[in-house]
């Protein structure tokens, strides 16, 4: 008898919840959820979570896995059958070298990118609170 649960497996996905940036891409990840799989959990929205630790990237946490930037977004991707073919080019030679790096870049402008007023460099928005 084989085990089921390695294909049942959820993750977990740790988003800054006042970049509307991040929202939207959490919902449009959520729409593609057939099977429901990914719960998304906004770090502002639990005093119990190192945010200052955080606030940098997405984190997502599979089992004893933990996958950040993106290395996150890939894995989520991985659980979206829509998205197999974006995930299958996602690991192409050289994708990974140049996905970090946009990723790196488009997490720290990602509050000036979404029309809020905000230094990412530093991240005081995710202090202020």
């Amino acid at each position: 008898m084989t085990n089921a649960s390695n294909h049942d497996e959820s993750l977990t996905a740790l988003y800054d919840g006042q970049c509307r940036l991040c929202r939207a891409s959490s919902r449009w990840i959520s729409a593609l959820d057939w099977r429901r799989r990914i719960q998304f959990i906004d770090l502002r929205a639990s005093d119990a979570l190192p945010r200052e630790d955080l606030m940098g990237e997405i984190h997502v946490h599979c089992d004893d896995q933990h996958f950040t930037g993106f290395d996150g977004i890939r894995r989520l991707l991985r659980e979206l059958p829509l998205a197999m073919p974006l995930w299958l080019l996602l690991h192409l030679p050289g994708a990974t070298w140049l996905g970090r790096r946009g990723y790196s870049w488009l997490a720290r402008n990602r509050y000036r990118l979404s029309g809020l007023d905000c230094d990412c460099e530093t991240l005081p928005c995710a202090r202020s609170q």
